[in-house]
């Protein structure tokens, strides 16, 4: 039975992680940094790691657990093409939809597979912890209107299916129960493989015109906090906690990147912040108190 407390301790470093790389993100779009170098960095910099340790296994004679159908199928959904699906919602939409949309698609996409995939049966409770995260979600980041042609649903689908995949993405992983050292170092090669010739040519040429300061920090951002630190984490996280507390995650980074830029002095919080963050947290508490309520174990399904 997996510790409730470590699991616990593995979700808060998985938001931290992705908090922190995406302040950093943003710091670095501010200043010019294109997106798809932070793409690019966030997923080849891991492989950088992960391909020399996995030829090294390999000629050791060690022996993967997990076939590579599974690996593939979690490249294509957590990988670099979910990195550009996301991305390119922001051609069309603000930031809040962003924030609103994938976080919602996210919670709906993983209670469904989660239902028909784990056997875990949502509660009138937890939809209803989930609905006031949402509400204070709205309140943090606010909803902005696109002037001129009204693109922002072609924004939003992009965001969905962001957020479909990355809510997929979380099942499997608890479904195949996927080691994380294992997992770690595979998703992370496969991932990088991809995103070589996906976002390699306009990366490569971007990063020759960084300042050497800001490359250094994005790399370390980017690629060992968000492609590194946060996959191993986030392994850790789903097979120690319930689907449903693993796919409500992704609304707590922006409070806590919020929190991660006023405690640098970038911002002071708003009022409606300050309320968003906390409906968020009093709707997550509600939403996980019932300890009566027992989540099922997957199964371990063969390939």
């Amino acid at each position: 039975m997996p510790n409730p407390l470590f699991g616990a301790a593995l979700g808060v470093c998985t938001v931290l992680c992705w908090s922190s790389y995406n302040v950093a993100a943003k710091h670095g779009i501010d200043l010019g940094v294109a997106s798809q170098t932070l793409a690019f960095l966030r997923f080849c910099v891991p492989g950088l790691i992960a391909v020399p340790i996995l030829v090294y296994w390999q000629l050791a004679g060690g022996m993967l657990a997990i076939s590579i159908t599974r690996i593939l199928v979690l490249v294509l959904l957590g990988g670099p093409i979910f990195g550009v699906v996301a991305v390119n919602g922001y051609m069309f939409a603000p930031l809040s939809h962003g924030m609103l949309f994938a976080p919602v698609a996210v919670f709906v996409s993983g209670i469904v597979l989660g239902t028909l995939l784990l056997k875990e049966k949502p509660s009138k409770r937890r939809f209803g912890g989930a609905l006031g995260m949402f509400v204070g979600l709205a309140i943090l980041v606010g909803f902005e209107t696109t002037d001129g042609v009204p693109l922002w649903p072609i924004g939003a689908a992009f965001f969905v299916l962001a957020g479909a995949m990355w809510g997929a993405y979380t099942v499997l992983l608890r479904l195949w129960r996927i080691p994380i050292l294992e997992g770690t170092l595979l998703v992370a090669a496969g991932s990088s493989l991809l995103a070589l010739p996906l976002l390699g040519p306009w990366a490569i040429a971007d990063m020759a015109t960084l300042p050497p300061s800001q490359l250094a920090l994005q790399t370390m951002m980017q690629g060992l906090i968000g492609g590194v630190l946060s996959v191993i984490c986030l392994l850790g996280a789903v097979n120690a906690l319930p689907n449903h507390v693993v796919v409500l995650l992704p609304t707590f980074t922006p409070s806590v990147a919020l929190m991660i830029t006023v405690l640098l002095g970038q911002k002071s919080p708003t009022p409606a912040e300050i309320l968003g963050t906390i409906i968020i947290t009093l709707a997550f508490i509600w939403s996980t108190k019932n300890k009566q309520e027992q989540t099922s174990q997957p199964a371990t399904n063969a390939t």
